[in-house]
């Protein structure tokens, strides 16, 4: 009787390990790729008025007219103006902090894919390796898997919905409803293991130029102006030669071993640990050394979503709960005083507070006013006999939950306490007005019963049918999309074998990968990193008869006279940064750069400074050798000569 269970075991084995996802771990990631998708619209908002408008480098009417893309996508394309912009960018953010809260998760799921898609695409000239492997994440962890079942705005809702009858003694730890902690199981989760691996593993396959061979790469990145930090430049000149060449071999190293460790099929709590050590530790390492315009944010992004539950069993051992343990007295007569009892406790995981009903009055501190409760809660600490009534109530309440005091040191500040002491007042004032405006019970009125609850609306047959059938729709998409980014991988990558190259995709694969940019071209900076450095410079002629960079003046956002030679570090971002590399060999956006650069006198404040001549200069030079620190070979190669037209005689 126990043979035919041994397959069925390995089949449940085998789908733990590749097609679920612990909830909590989908919770976090959810945390984390809002944050990632926040600082990048952080980043790019500095560059709005260059990148982003009409005013700037790559104007929306050169992107339509000379697309960098054959298919390309965005809603941003019909902003022209400053005003414009900001107002897609504050809509993204928007999105975005609902994303982080988990409010309407999958709604927003799917609004920030097509938001951010159409953000990137909208710039599409200046976009690196960040951009698509933020496309991916978007495509395969934000549309299918269920990020909202954990650390979510939705999932306290439906804790609260589970159970619309509650009364004061169901506030007890023990009678809560527990947290939804079913793993998510889809066909989702093996896209984004594999998609993991596969990144690594491209990058790692593509590394065959001699630089990589002889552990030079790193070096060589390091003297790379535009993108080595201030932490890269130090390195580069303190570090032995040896060091850097070790420190190389160790990112090729991890570069081959995380994706077995991702794909392991035993010891998966061992090898996925091991693996989101590796990973992170790698991308933490390039991101203090070289600016790769989001790329570590987005590998790091990918981290969360191996922890299994054991790594959360393990990490629950390690919080401590104890400590900031209250008591809280509060009036369970007040309608709206309740709801938000009910959902800090809910907040509670680490279960300091207890909770007490006014109606409890056995319970009550025998000096308590019976009147006190009808004015404010009270706060008590049972090992000090503290006490705090009003906003500094809440601050102590607050300063008890996971983060907390993240939450409660603006409510003691002073000056802001002022503020939250008034606030508290004024609601507490009109705490019967707002408990009725809900349809909640009415303040004041001792055991007031809870609100009758409005009667459900009955599921037409249309809405059971597709709910029943939604889980397999999410299959299928999940399946669809794997489909478009494995024939992506066949037909784009340069180290796959050829027996698995597939020149013939059909047109619609590559159309589900394009238009978000979800390339799968592998192979970052391979596959030789380059021996030589070199930077745009623009010899501008203004009518008082200086010289000036406005290309670089703009990117370093300060006045710089043209150079002679690369810099050892240029601090620029990352949109600069591709664009002052692509520039130069993209001659249908040229007419945009001069466009830009006579309207110079705009950005300064200064008639003087309009432009009258300029000549646009790639300036190269040869990279130190390893041991060495001074450049050799610097080269001038001139692509653009304007001078302004002669004036039309009257």
């Amino acid at each position: 009787m126990s043979r035919p269970s041994q397959p069925t075991s390995a089949r449940a084995a085998l789908a733990r390990t590749y097609l679920a996802i612990d909830a909590r771990s989908l919770g976090l990631f959810r945390i984390g790729l809002a944050v990632l998708l926040l600082v990048d619209l952080a980043g790019r908002a500095r560059d709005v008025r260059d990148f982003y408008t009409n005013a700037g480098l790559v104007p929306n009417h050169t992107m339509l007219w000379r697309p960098q893309a054959e298919r390309l996508f965005s809603v941003f394309l019909p902003a022209s103006l400053g005003a414009e912009v900001w107002l897609t960018f504050a809509l993204c953010a928007a999105c975005y902090l609902a994303l982080l809260v988990g409010w309407r998760t999958r709604v927003f799921q799917i609004v920030c894919f097509l938001l951010t898609t159409s953000l990137h695409n909208r710039a599409v000239f200046v976009e690196g390796w960040g951009g698509a492997v933020m496309a991916t994440l978007l495509m395969l962890g934000t549309r299918f898997l269920p990020l909202g079942r954990r650390f979510s705005v939705d999932a306290l809702r439906a804790s609260l919905r589970a159970r619309p009858d509650e009364r004061p003694g169901d506030l007890a730890p023990e009678r809560l409803p527990p947290p939804d902690d079913r793993p998510a199981v889809s066909l989702a989760c093996l896209g984004v293991l594999l998609q993991l691996a596969v990144i690594l593993w491209f990058d790692r396959a593509s590394q065959t130029g001699e630089t990589w061979r002889d552990g030079t790469a790193l070096h060589y990145l390091l003297w790379q102006a535009r993108v080595v930090t201030a932490t890269g430049a130090w390195a580069r000149a303190n570090l032995p030669a040896g060091a850097l060449a070790a420190l190389t071999h160790a990112m090729r190293a991890v570069e081959l071993v995380v994706p077995i460790l991702v794909l392991a099929p035993v010891l998966r709590h061992w090898t996925r640990g091991l693996a989101i050590v590796a990973l992170v530790g790698l991308h933490v390492g390039l991101a203090l050394l070289v600016k790769l315009g989001g790329l570590a944010g987005a590998m790091i992004a990918f981290a969360p979503l191996l922890l299994t539950d054991a790594h959360w069993r393990w990490l629950a051992r390690r919080v401590p709960t104890r400590g900031r343990r209250r008591t809280v007295y509060y009036d369970a007569s007040c309608g709206v005083c309740f709801q938000i009892v009910r959902t800090l406790a809910r907040l509670d995981v680490y279960r300091r507070l207890t909770w007490i009903s006014n109606q409890d009055t056995s319970a009550l501190p025998k000096d308590v006013p019976p009147d006190l409760l009808e004015r404010t809660m009270l706060v008590v600490d049972p090992e000090r006999d503290r006490r705090w009534t009003r906003s500094d109530g809440f601050a102590q309440l607050f300063a008890a939950l996971p983060f907390g005091r993240l939450w409660a040191w603006p409510l003691l500040v002073p000056g802001l306490r002022a503020v939250a002491l008034a606030a508290y007042d004024a609601f507490a004032r009109n705490r019967t007005t707002i408990s009725t405006s809900f349809g909640l019970a009415a303040c004041g009125i001792p055991g007031a019963p809870p609100p009758a609850r409005a009667p459900e609306r009955a599921e037409t047959p249309l809405a059971a049918w597709g709910r029943a059938r939604m889980p397999l729709l999410r299959e299928l998409g999940a399946a669809f999309v794997l489909f478009a980014l494995g024939a992506e991988l066949s037909a784009t990558a340069p180290s796959l074998p050829a027996a698995l190259q597939w020149d013939h995709r059909p047109a619609w694969a590559a159309a589900v990968v394009s238009y978000p940019h979800a390339v799968q071209r592998w192979g970052l900076l391979a596959p030789e990193v380059p021996t030589r450095d070199a930077m745009v410079v623009i010899d501008a002629v203004t009518r008082a008869g200086r010289h000036v960079d406005p290309l670089n003046e703009g990117a370093l956002r300060a006045p710089t006279s043209p150079l002679g030679d690369v810099p050892p570090r240029l601090p620029i971002d990352a949109l600069w940064s591709n664009y002052e590399l692509r520039i130069a060999t993209m001659s249908p956006y040229y007419q945009a750069l001069l466009e830009w650069l006579v309207r110079y006198p705009d950005r300064t404040g200064r008639p003087d400074d309009a432009i009258v001549s300029f000549d646009a200069w790639v300036v190269e030079h040869a990279s130190p050798s390893p041991g060495e620190t001074t450049t050799t070979d610097v080269r001038r190669r001139r692509f653009i000569h304007w001078t302004q037209p002669p004036s039309p005689k009257p």
